[in-house]
């Protein structure tokens, strides 16, 4: 005969000086039969009854090994090596996750990139029809005159869209935490950044045309490399070119695939606007510019998407305690 305490639903009631069926002090009135401890609130557990949704003996998200907020990412999800919390809008769990925060970037950065991005497109438009009047003059000194100003025309456009892309990347950083930002003081904060950017960025374009120039895959390797973390590393991190390979490199197979994809979609797409305006306009002149210039817009913001999609998601990778609010908060720093 055995001499374990019986269970609830066994058939056999329990002895009164037994004890509920796992030790403790004795249950209270109407606790058996069926659940013994209602809301797994056991006797043995520190935590008072209903403390934490569900019971249990760690608050949401404070399991062992856990150091996440309650509810900050879905409720609290246990630690381990390589996960990503799926509630950051700019870290990326898997490649169709990747392709979901861009997306997610589109949606709720449009207005102030498209404001930041036509400060880029009027002044390229102006620039461009004067080399291009010039260009069709048969005087000298004034095809002269046309070149130099699209020499000149053409570093200014360069300086501006590093701008522009700097200013994105704090736009993109700081509506994905949850703050409202303009596209003015994100123009105002680039400006602060801007001979970091246009230094760095010259130096990128001078190394990525070298190594195309020896060998195809050195250049395609830091185009990668640089394409992917450059503006994040200068914009967040304060940090110059020798950051970008301490981010990439660990995952340079990942980041490749994820921006081929990227780049056929954005040729896909090109392709056809491409052919819409050529059937409407013809191919050439100013309005197929303009026109052209306007339909690859949605490219333009999908590529600030993807190079801060990308970064955060390295930077998660490498430091799982980086997220979207810290992200922002690199943002202020002095």
């Amino acid at each position: 005969m055995s001499t374990s305490p019986p269970y609830p639903g066994s058939g056999e009631p329990p002895r009164p000086d037994a004890g509920p069926p796992y030790g403790g002090p004795p249950p209270e009135p109407g606790q058996y039969p069926g659940n013994p401890y209602p809301g797994h609130q056991y006797p043995s557990s520190p935590d008072p009854a209903g403390q934490y949704p569900g019971g249990g003996q760690y608050p949401a998200g404070q399991y062992p090994g856990a150091q996440y907020p309650p509810g900050q990412y879905g409720g609290g999800q246990p630690a381990y090596p390589g996960a990503y919390p799926a509630a950051d809008p700019l870290v990326a769990m898997s490649f169709s996750d990747w392709w979901s925060k861009v997306i997610g970037v589109l949606s709720r950065s449009w207005q102030p990139l498209l404001i930041i991005q036509l400060a880029t497109v009027v002044p390229g438009m102006l620039v461009a029809a004067i080399v291009t009047a010039a260009a069709g003059t048969d005087s000298t000194v004034v095809s002269v005159a046309g070149m130099i100003v699209g020499v000149v025309g053409s570093l200014i456009l360069f300086v501006v869209a590093l701008l522009a892309q700097g200013a994105s990347v704090y736009v993109v950083g700081k509506q994905a935490s949850g703050q409202e930002v303009g596209a003015g003081p994100a123009l105002t904060f680039a400006a602060g950044r801007a001979l970091p950017l246009l230094g760095w960025g010259l130096l990128a374009g001078i190394l990525v045309t070298l190594g195309f120039l020896v060998l195809v895959l050195p250049g395609i390797y830091l185009l990668v490399v640089f394409g992917a973390t450059l503006t994040g590393v200068i914009m967040f991190e304060r940090e110059g070119l020798g950051r970008t390979f301490a981010l990439v490199n660990p995952a340079f197979g990942q980041t490749l695939g994820r921006l081929l994809t990227f780049v056929l979609a954005a040729l896909i797409y090109s392709a056809i606007a491409g052919t819409i305006i050529t059937a409407l306009v013809g191919p050439d002149g100013f309005v197929a510019d303009l026109l052209r210039n306007i339909l690859t817009l949605p490219v333009t913001f999908a590529s600030v998407g993807v190079a801060v999609v990308t970064y955060a998601t390295l930077r998660n990778r490498e430091n799982p305690a980086v997220t979207t609010p810290a992200l922002a908060a690199e943002l202020d720093r002095p």
